[in-house]
């Protein structure tokens, strides 16, 4: 519980940070988590993700679309699909969401007494696990993960 309680306070000041932007959380995740993957994501990848379903993505990407933040672009793979990627517009405003990140890292993150070594520590137990938890989904999830992996920036 403590890792989720951790993901929503930092949610919830992210939101306060963006705020001005008019960005909800759901817009600023999304927004946020294609940054990662310039060639873009198909719809159910997203929602993957995202940890959403791909019917709920579907009005989000609507307005983010009517809004020209993003994009749906027919798959060259496979033209049943439609990759969602960033369009150029939304690239000074990804800028604003990592300095948004940044800013609430200093105060929160960077404030907490630990020494170098702890820090790495926690980042090597917190990537550990994240593996972990990854090889224990099920055999399609590794799949959709395997392939966004190969596409993804390294965090």
């Amino acid at each position: 519980m403590l890792l989720v309680r951790i993901t929503q306070l930092w949610r919830q000041l992210m939101d306060n940070e963006l705020a001005g932007h008019g960005l909800s959380q759901a817009k600023w995740r999304t927004l946020a988590t294609l940054s990662l993957y310039p060639d873009g994501l198909i719809q159910s990848e997203l929602a993957d993700e995202l940890g959403i379903e791909g019917p709920s993505l579907v009005t989000m990407i609507d307005r983010l679309s009517r809004d020209q933040w993003v994009e749906r672009v027919v798959s060259e793979a496979d033209r049943r699909c439609k990759i969602i990627r960033l369009t150029e517009h939304a690239l000074p405003l990804i800028d604003d969401i990592r300095t948004s990140a940044e800013r609430i890292y200093l105060r929160t993150f960077a404030q907490v007494d630990a020494s170098p070594q702890q820090q790495q520590a926690v980042k090597e137990y917190m990537l550990a696990l994240r593996e972990h938890l990854y090889e224990n989904l099920p055999e399609k999830k590794h799949q959709q993960r395997d392939r966004r992996l190969s596409l993804a920036v390294d965090d």
